[in-house]
């Protein structure tokens, strides 16, 4: 997804995304042990008129349209998956269609499972995610390891949107925030940083350069001992 990654994650509103302004966090609570909860947040209410326009229409340059019930359906479907996946726990979604807020969270019991919580939506709406995107946890190093590979098929698919909605992308951004329950030691990323309180890692990039590849998400994290 785009950050193809979470966006289809959250509803099966590809359409809607390629053709609005959106902002999409993802919020990972994690303690020393390797379990905690990721909540994924999708924003569209920036562009809130337009998505509501879109979502009167059969078809869009091309493509179908859901309604909102079919929405709603899509992701009864994806929460039920998720509940049946070993790990995963609390699966919990809200769709807001007066703002076009969507939000899913769960809680995971190891990094395993936060890795089958991708792999299992990567098959429930037929995109590849774990190619792109994996954890790691080594709790005797006490460090914490995302890794990243851009996938070039995210360009392709954009240089085929008209430019007047390319341009929508200005503003959309992809923000990740790790929570610890330790002081982060040290992190990475160049264009991370460490809150105050030496307990978060927080990473926020522009949508555009993730899907033209000029920025990475992989990111290395140690806490303190």
């Amino acid at each position: 997804m785009t950050m193809k990654k979470y966006m289809g994650i959250l509803l099966v509103i590809g359409c809607l995304t390629l053709s609005s302004c959106f902002d999409l966090v993802e919020q990972i609570d994690m303690n020393h042990k390797g379990a905690g909860t990721i909540k994924a947040t999708l924003n569209l209410s920036k562009s809130r008129t337009k998505v509501a326009s879109l979502l009167k229409m059969k078809r869009f340059n091309g493509i179908d349209v859901p309604s909102e019930t079919d929405i709603k359906q899509e992701m009864e479907k994806v929460v039920g998956t998720l509940k049946s996946t070993r790990g995963i726990s609390d699966v919990q979604y809200n769709l807001d269609f007066n703002n076009y807020i969507a939000t899913l969270s769960c809680s995971f019991e190891n990094v395993q499972a936060l890795n089958d919580f991708s792999k299992t939506l990567s098959a429930q709406f037929k995109i590849q995610i774990t190619s792109y995107n994996s954890y790691r946890y080594d709790s005797a190093s006490q460090t914490f390891t995302r890794s990243y590979t851009y996938a070039p098929n995210l360009s392709k698919e954009f240089s085929k949107i008209p430019n007047e909605d390319k341009n929508l992308f200005a503003d959309a951004y992809y923000t990740n925030i790790i929570r610890f329950d330790k002081n982060v030691q040290s992190q990475r990323h160049k264009g991370a940083k460490i809150s105050a309180n030496k307990r978060a890692v927080l990473l926020k990039v522009k949508a555009v350069d993730l899907i033209n590849g000029s920025t990475n998400l992989t990111n290395t994290i140690t806490l303190v001992q």
